[in-house]
């Protein structure tokens, strides 16, 4: 029996708009082809929902937790728009005690887009431990991943500890994050004031969102991980018995695409003026 986790979630609209919608995403042209090479375990994001199941079927004889939410978006004068919103499936959790005891887990999340995009995956994450013995060192990982992809855009290695980035810019794989020039960030504080800051392309930053995860806003105040199209982050955490290596792939340019027209399907929708009836008064 599948498992289901739900979450609700009641936003009130700043701008006030008039009237009754009803829940009706409509879906629209898929995103296009993925610039990067990157995958996990043969999926990408962008693949569909079907390529997808494909693969959590091929892995796991146990059907998929489903993480679900109930999106509500009201305006203060009573328009409504609401939808359920399939975010991730997820195969391999052995949960909070499982994690606790230290056992053996090989967990894949696939994080999903809403009903414009047929629910295709924006994020895909593996999180593996198994015992060391079973798990190649950090240098034979390294060096499988650059047999696959080159050099990663920089390398942290620390023992029997390792964190590898891949970051792919609008200008393509960023070769050195390092040595990468920083951006500036303007804030307008007044007419007369404007604070400047620095950051690091497909780094964190204060002012923007490192979630590919759809969360309703408005207006918007930040966006998310300007400038940087994907990150693929591998860290791995040596211990004696237990080996963890996390397997990250973010797909910031589709994020950012998919809140654009959810967003806009959701002001759509709450801007429709609903016919008056004519009930006798």
């Amino acid at each position: 029996m599948r498992r289901f986790l739900r979450t609700s979630i009641l936003i009130l609209l700043t701008n006030p708009t008039l009237s009754f919608a009803e829940p009706a995403l409509v879906a629209t042209n898929p995103p296009a082809s993925r610039p990067y090479p990157y995958e996990l375990l043969g999926l990408q994001p962008g693949d569909t929902r079907q390529e997808i199941d494909a693969l959590f079927t091929k892995r796991s004889d146990e059907p998929p937790l489903l993480q679900t939410e109930t999106l509500r978006i009201q305006s203060p004068n009573g328009a409504v728009f609401a939808f359920d919103y399939l975010r991730a499936l997820v195969i391999g959790d052995i949960g909070f005690h499982g994690r606790v005891a230290n056992d053996p887990q090989d967990m894949l999340t696939a994080e999903l887009a809403s009903d414009v995009w047929d629910g295709r995956a924006i994020s895909i994450t593996r999180q593996l431990r198994q015992p060391s013995t079973e798990l190649p060192k950090p240098l034979e990982l390294k060096a499988q991943l650059e047999g696959l992809y080159g050099p990663a855009s920089r390398a942290i290695l620390r023992g029997t500890r390792m964190e590898l980035t891949y970051a792919w810019s609008t200008e393509g794989l960023i070769s050195d994050l390092d040595r990468a020039a920083p951006l500036v960030h303007e804030e307008k504080l007044s007419d007369t004031s404007i604070r400047r800051s620095t950051y690091e392309i497909c780094g964190s930053a204060s002012h923007y969102r490192d979630s590919t995860h759809y969360r309703f806003q408005h207006p918007r105040k930040e966006d998310i991980k300007p400038g940087c199209i994907a990150t693929y982050t591998i860290k791995y955490a040596g211990e004696p018995q237990i080996t963890s290596i996390d397997f990250i792939l973010k797909d910031f340019e589709l994020a950012r695409q998919h809140t654009k027209e959810l967003d806009r399907q959701i002001h759509k929708a709450l801007a429709t003026q609903v016919k008056a009836s004519n009930l006798d008064l």
